[in-house]
């Protein structure tokens, strides 16, 4: 099963969806069949060769500075951007998922697909661990769902990818952590008879 195919259950309800490092966009045809979906890409080659679709718009823009709205959308996909942009570490990932969780409403999900497939050594991507994606969600998306599945990149090669359904974080402020009770300022134990 891809990661699109698993995620659309969850995407079905979304009314506008953004499809974030679209590409040749490959998926958003199919996320357009019962939504408006706007296809953010940078590379304007990509761009040229996508699918026109009535209810589909193209936008060239940077997913780290996105030209749209706080609240603007129900659902954010993407398959393979994370991996893009982690091949120097994982801030520019970071960037994408605050710019992400800022457009989602609260009530918004975000379907993902990243390269997990540690096998591949010629990748030029750099594969993910689910550690990796979880800790780089921390204070802007709750995962729901992380499990490996294996897809097929725009070449056509297959590779094990992680299927991430999460939802927005909607208040950041990380809890405080609690102190731990000095030894001597808890009660004493009850003896037993």
């Amino acid at each position: 099963m891809s990661v699109l195919a698993r995620g659309m259950a969850v995407l079905r309800p979304a009314r506008l969806i953004l499809d974030a490092g679209c590409g040749a966009a490959r998926a958003t045809v199919e996320l357009a069949a019962g939504a408006r979906v706007i296809a953010m890409d940078r590379d304007a080659e990509a761009l040229s060769r996508a699918p026109r679709h009535p209810n589909v718009w193209y936008v060239r823009a940077d997913p780290e500075r996105a030209p749209f709205a706080t609240d603007a959308f129900d659902a954010v996909y993407s398959f393979g951007l994370l991996q893009v942009l982690g091949a120097d570490g994982n801030e520019r990932i970071r960037r994408a998922l605050r710019e992400f969780q800022r457009m989602l409403r609260s009530t918004g999900v975000a379907v993902m697909g990243t390269l997990a497939d540690f096998r591949t050594h010629d990748s030029p991507f750099r594969s993910l661990t689910g550690a990796e994606v979880s800790q780089c969600m921390r204070g802007t998306f709750s995962i729901r769902e992380l499990i490996g599945l294996m897809d097929s990149d725009a070449a056509g090669n297959r590779s094990r990818y992680w299927y991430i359904h999460a939802v927005p974080v909607t208040d950041p402020t990380p809890l405080p952590r609690r102190r731990p009770i000095p030894r001597q300022a808890r009660a004493p134990a009850k003896r037993r008879r």
